[in-house]
């Protein structure tokens, strides 16, 4: 059953807020990629004391950073790790130790958690470099691509979504966890979408992804939120860019574009496109993954305002022989589809409560409120508009009434 759009958004508030943040894999400072960071190196480095911190080993500025990591001060900790991994980097040139591998992922969480989401990407993506086909490398490049997310780097994030099933044969497709593996092909699905602009390659990569995500070894199991996110996000982006193709003007001649004679067959196919990804977004929303919620939620409100372009970008029909025919096909236009704003403008206003009621910081809150200023402000333009021209609402409304029993045609 649907979730009914004006609640979909309130109903996304209650659960993140309920979440406590986001579920991202845990940031202990004592583990690299799930393992002990030891150091079966012998530590030689000595690191020289400065104003903020007095030296010493690097396992012991390490200690320091670990300590300030997990009390919540990130930007000094980075500072600290940097200065582990400088240290082990020049005391063993040759290959990095493991000493030196958990200073940097560590280093890179700092960014992540400091929400320098480039910064962040990029660390991981040189530790995935340094030590390509490792665990260490596999971990590094899956938050490598959540990252390019984020930022929206869709180039990189076909390059990390390779690495990761081993389509760059850097490493053996695998070495992924079932679930893992999903996130990467739906990671893959979405560099297809905005990068390679391949509807049909990110639909087989899909196809994959939710079967794997629907494997399970216990009838009762579900899978991890992160990957099952990922997931319905990027089977939404599919719908959504699907419903995008769809054009409702005949351009054979740019100059004068007419609409298509299937006019209502496209605009009903579009409207139901834009249901039903609205539908996977929900799902993204239901697994709790804040950053994901804070995407769909942009990405709905940008279906309708993206229908509404689409739709009163439609010129006058032949019909319409004069000005004043011509303008009160506009305010009729106009009027009827007014509501697409009013939904977008709804949705980016819920979103943006996200950043209040459960504490979210993202990139993607940037989008939303660039967006909804964008939206208030066509909102108040089409409202003046309207209220200069020669006609009332009621003579409006049976304009409306005209075009739903005869849509426009050339």
């Amino acid at each position: 059953m649907r979730a009914p759009f004006v609640a979909f958004l309130f109903l996304a508030v209650d659960l993140v807020a309920c979440s406590g943040g986001s579920s991202r894999p845990a940031t202990s400072a004592t583990t690299v990629a799930g393992r002990p960071a030891g150091t079966p190196e012998p530590i030689k480095a000595q690191i020289v004391p400065t104003e903020d911190d007095s030296g010493g080993t690097a396992a012991e500025v390490f200690e320091r950073a670990r300590l300030a990591m997990s009390v919540g001060q990130h930007a000094q900790a980075r500072v600290l790790f940097d200065r582990v991994a400088k240290a082990e980097r020049a005391e063993h040139p040759d290959a990095p130790t493991s000493l030196g591998r958990a200073a940097a992922y560590n280093a890179a969480l700092c960014s992540e958690s400091l929400e320098e989401s480039l910064d962040a990407r990029d660390r991981f993506r040189a530790l995935s470099l340094a030590s390509p086909g490792t665990p260490d490398a596999l971990d590094a490049d899956l938050r490598r691509a959540r990252l390019d997310v984020e930022i929206e780097d869709w180039a990189d994030l076909g390059l990390a979504s390779s690495t990761l099933l081993g389509t760059a044969g850097a490493v053996a497709s695998s070495s992924l966890a079932r679930s893992d593996r999903a996130e990467a092909l739906a990671l893959q699905a979405l560099h297809m979408i905005h990068g390679a602009h391949d509807l049909g390659a990110a639909q087989k990569s899909l196809v994959q992804a939710t079967k794997l995500l629907e494997q399970k070894d216990k009838p009762d199991e579900e899978p991890p939120p992160q990957n099952a996110a990922a997931v319905h996000f990027a089977r939404g982006d599919l719908l959504r860019a699907q419903g995008d193709a769809i054009a409702f003007l005949d351009a054979k001649d740019p100059k004068t574009p007419i609409v298509s004679a299937d006019f209502p067959v496209k605009l009903e196919t579009r409207c139901q496109k834009i249901l039903d990804a609205q539908d996977a977004y929900v799902d993204a929303i239901n697994t709790r993954e804040l950053r994901w919620a804070v995407r769909a939620g942009v990405r709905v409100a940008t279906m309708y305002l993206d229908l509404h372009r689409d739709v009163t970008a439609i010129p006058p029909p032949k019909s319409a022989t004069d000005d004043d025919k011509k303008q009160l096909f506009k305010g009729a236009m106009m009027l009827r589809y007014r509501i697409l704003l009013e939904k977008g403008l709804g949705t980016l206003e819920r979103t943006l409560n996200l950043e209040t009621k459960a504490g979210a910081k993202s990139t993607w809150l940037q989008h939303a409120k660039q967006a909804k200023a964008s939206v208030e402000k066509q909102l108040q333009d089409e409202k003046s508009a309207l209220a200069k021209l020669p006609y009332t609402e009621e003579e409006l409304k049976k304009a409306l009434d005209l075009l739903a029993k005869k849509p426009a045609k050339a």
